[in-house]
């Protein structure tokens, strides 16, 4: 095992313009995610608070896979769509953020084992780089995610570039949500534990843009100070929507000197540990 320290802050604000603040946030022993929720004031906070309920109860458990996380993600995805129906509407909320395979404190614990990022909607999970003395200005940003958007899957197939779809298409119609009818199909990816990671909801990426979350996050050594610098950066941009963020440092001292981090998108039914060890080199060679 290797040396892993990891350092993590949290926090929120509803903004200036809505008087409800609808996100969760959870940071609870290994599970560090964000929802957004949506549908009325009500709705959205309730399917947001049950979908990190059910994300908690993967913090027990000493080891977590890709099904565990399923398993609770289609929980809450239940328990949101009955509580739309009681509402007689439609109750929903986006999840994003990090799993580790096993709490930080347990014994099963292994420092050097990818990490789950997990994804439904248009909030966002990003990473930076560290190099030999933390984050530097050379230091470019990577968004992990791929928001489950109108405009993205547009600028996906390729009918218009993506200058053409931001001026044309609205960022915040997502098409898929827990809680929504259609179902949901998660985004799951296995990232190396290190660098900077920034989980977020749209309140902050869409007032403040990935270049400045870069800046800000660089010009901030700790994760306390990097959250408090992003959300108030998203209220002097205009704070139009609630703004909830975290910041997960992870310095791995085995893996320091790597010069390429390496995040993959896992295919349907494959897990962190059915990834060889050949194709995590070849995939870190390609970053």
């Amino acid at each position: 095992m290797n040396d892993l320290r990891i350092s993590i802050a949290t926090g929120t604000d509803v903004g200036k313009v809505r008087s409800d603040n609808q996100d969760t946030a959870l940071n609870a022993d290994g599970i560090y995610m964000v929802c957004d929720g949506m549908g009325g004031g009500v709705g959205g906070r309730q399917a947001s608070a049950m979908t990190v309920r059910m994300l908690r109860s993967l913090e027990p458990l000493p080891l977590r896979s890709r099904g565990s996380i399923q398993q609770a993600l289609d929980k809450a995805q239940d328990e949101v769509a009955q509580l739309g129906k009681r509402l007689n509407g439609i109750a929903g909320t986006t999840v994003t953020g990090l799993v580790l395979p096993s709490p930080p404190d347990c014994d099963s614990f292994d420092d050097a084992a990818c990490w789950y990022v997990v994804n439904v909607g248009d909030s966002r999970t990003y990473h930076l780089d560290f190099d030999e003395v933390g984050l530097t200005e050379t230091t470019s940003i990577c968004r992990i995610t791929k928001d489950h958007s109108q405009r993205q899957e547009i600028i996906d197939s390729g009918i218009m570039t993506p200058e053409v779809a931001n001026a044309t298409i609205p960022r915040n119609v997502i098409t898929q949500a827990v809680g929504a009818p259609e179902g949901i199909r998660p985004d799951f990816y296995a990232v190396d534990p290190s660098g900077r990671f920034i989980i977020c909801s749209d309140g902050l990426y869409s007032e403040v843009g990935d270049e400045r979350i870069a800046t800000i996050s660089r010009m901030n050594r700790t994760p306390r100070d990097a959250v408090d610098a992003l959300i108030q950066a998203a209220l002097d941009a205009g704070g139009a929507d609630n703004v909830t963020v975290i910041v997960v440092d992870a310095v791995n001292s085995e893996q320091a000197d790597q010069r390429h981090w390496n995040a993959t998108k896992l295919d349907d039914g494959e897990d962190i540990g059915s990834i060889g060890d050949g194709t995590l080199r070849n995939l870190r060679a390609q970053s």
